[in-house]
């Protein structure tokens, strides 16, 4: 069962409009809402044993289209089980540096002159390589303006490892 909200409030935190969380992980995400605007995995274990796992992704809207808004979940569901993979394998990250410089020096009647050019190129990838098991949609808002959409999937563990069947 999911329970839908109209505004997160918290004074000088994060505020969401259209609000909708599963009821097993509102008192998670709603405790902190931190936990809803940054993206990534996150693990909370509990006392109890059980362990709380999700993954929040955002999107851009770039309209109010229900096209756009059926872009901006799937493009979210993966961005978060990438973060998963990620929180699970790490991520390989590739930074690369190149300067090239070029020195160009005139002579002529009036004297010597020279100009100097330097550019710089810098290129870092990211790479999440592996595989999660799947996992549903626990909840989506959008930024207080609108224009940010987020998505969250997620699961509750016991302690053992394996997945909690919520009741609705």
């Amino acid at each position: 069962m999911m329970c839908s909200i109209a505004l997160c409030n918290a004074a000088d935190k994060p505020q969401f409009i259209d609000v909708v969380i599963d009821k097993h992980f509102t008192p998670y995400l709603l405790s902190n809402p931190l936990l809803m605007e940054v993206t990534g995995a996150k693990v909370i274990r509990e006392k109890k044993g059980r362990t709380i796992l999700f993954s929040v992704a955002s999107t851009v809207l770039k309209d109010d289209s229900a096209k756009e808004r059926l872009r901006a979940e799937k493009v979210c569901r993966i961005k978060a089980l990438a973060g998963m993979v990620a929180e699970k394998n790490g991520v390989q990250v590739w930074h690369v540096e190149t300067l090239n410089e070029k020195t160009k020096v005139v002579i002529d009647e009036k004297g010597e002159t020279g100009t100097s050019i330097s550019e710089l190129l810098q290129v870092t990838r990211t790479k999440v390589e592996g595989i999660t098991k799947d996992m549903p949609v626990i909840g989506h808002w959008r930024s207080k303006d609108g224009e940010v959409f987020y998505v969250a999937i997620g699961v509750i563990l016991d302690d053992t490892g394996e997945p909690i069947e919520l009741d609705e």
